[in-house]
């Protein structure tokens, strides 16, 4: 039965089949993508059996077991302390890399230097790949982004699009960082004969999203939630989608075990929706009788470049390996609490 043919839950199980006896490696697995992934294998080993161990290489493994303590505590999920770019390899082999680690959004949120952000970017990279010959990776998967394509102007840019950063723009760290990331998996990769796939991933919802920094769509739901405005920093006409993690860690999955046509994937939603309109639909579903304030400043909130459009043709993913969007966006919202 092909994946497209499954209900959810079932495709949940399928994804996670595939990696069946695999021993994985996971940088950045307490981020969001991370936790994600881990609490729904948390949910799949307790529903069915398969034989998966993953270990997490985190900056604070405290902070970690206070946060996640089932995650923390559950016997095929270990961790390992430091950092991305200088983290002492442990002498275990592992069969595939799963590479999330990035400067977290609290971190940009705050100031973080675009420096260091493109360093930890650029050398955690090198550091991880160094690592994936050593420890005997047959695939590595490296989460890449969007902002790749520089300041995008189709509503669906594809993974053909040579669209980049701007090089002398100095908000153009992550942008830059994750080109020069995915140009070192690929050399790395073909020096040392090891598979990778690249997930250039868009823009994302579920219950851990932050509400309080510069995501739009949580601070949104926030505001619907705990004040009497929704307040729009911009003028609402942006146009952004987004996938639900629920739905993303299938994707992830399917990449990660499947054997690939490509090697890069566009990751998302292709369902837009402007600023105005998300703006609208949350106080629908969430508050109706609170307001709507757009301020109307033409600086994003975010600490990035500002994109008019950011929203991917995922036709590739669907086409090879049926990979959609399941999850309709007034679902997502509903699931946030």
């Amino acid at each position: 039965m092909k994946l497209g043919e499954l209900n959810f839950s079932s495709k949940k199980a399928y994804a996670w089949s595939i990696l069946d006896g695999d021993s994985i490696f996971m940088t950045g697995g307490t981020g969001f993508f991370g936790t994600a992934l881990l609490y729904s294998l948390l949910k799949v080993k307790s529903q069915k059996k398969v034989n998966i161990n993953i270990t997490i290489l985190t900056r604070n493994i405290l902070s970690f077991s206070i946060n996640h303590p089932k995650l923390f505590e559950s016997k095929f999920i270990h961790c390992i302390q430091g950092d991305v770019t200088d983290f002492t390899f442990p002498d275990k082999k592992y069969s595939k890399i799963l590479h999330f680690a990035t400067t977290t959004a609290n971190e940009t949120f705050n100031g973080e230097s675009q420096l260091k952000k493109y360093k930890t970017l650029v050398n955690g990279t090198e550091r991880v790949m160094q690592f994936a010959e050593i420890c005997g990776a047959k695939k590595v998967l490296f989460t890449s982004s969007g902002v790749v394509y520089g300041k995008t102007i189709t509503e669906e840019v594809k993974e053909t699009d040579a669209g980049a950063p701007i090089t002398i723009d100095p908000t153009s760290a992550l942008g830059h960082g994750k080109r020069s990331a995915e140009f070192i998996v690929a050399y790395y990769s073909e020096k040392y004969n090891i598979d990778y796939v690249i997930a250039r991933c868009f823009s994302f919802i579920g219950p851990e999203l932050p509400r309080n920094i510069h995501y739009a769509i949580g601070n949104f739901i926030y505001d619907a939630k705990n004040k009497d405005t929704i307040t729009i920093k911009g003028d609402g006409s942006p146009i952004r989608s987004y996938l639900d993690i629920d739905d993303l860690i299938i994707w992830l999955l399917v990449l990660i075990g499947n054997e690939c046509k490509y090697k890069i994937y566009n990751v998302g939603s292709d369902q837009v929706i402007s600023i105005l309109n998300l703006a609208k639909k949350i106080k629908s579903l969430l508050s109706p009788n609170i307001k709507i304030n757009i301020i109307g400043s033409s600086k994003g909130s975010e600490d990035n470049f500002n994109r008019n459009v950011y929203a991917p043709n995922i036709s590739r993913a669907r086409d090879e390996h049926s990979l959609d969007v399941w999850t309709d966006l007034d679902e997502s919202i509903n699931k946030i609490k």
